[in-house]
């Protein structure tokens, strides 16, 4: 099972790796308090991105 998982991982990062300068991906995530935000809406300004999850 795990090698499965590992391979699946494989094929997957390269698909979403970005390099330093590239241009980040566009993506929408949904606000707690209801709504979308998406990171287009923030061109042109410095963004902090802070990703976080429990295990």
């Amino acid at each position: 099972m795990r090698m499965y998982l590992f391979l699946l991982l494989l094929g997957i990062i390269p698909l979403y790796a970005v390099g330093v300068g590239d241009k980040a991906p566009d993506f929408t995530l949904e606000k707690l308090s209801g709504g979308n935000i998406t990171l287009s809406d923030y061109q042109g300004k410095i963004v902090y991105i802070f990703f976080f999850g429990w295990g």
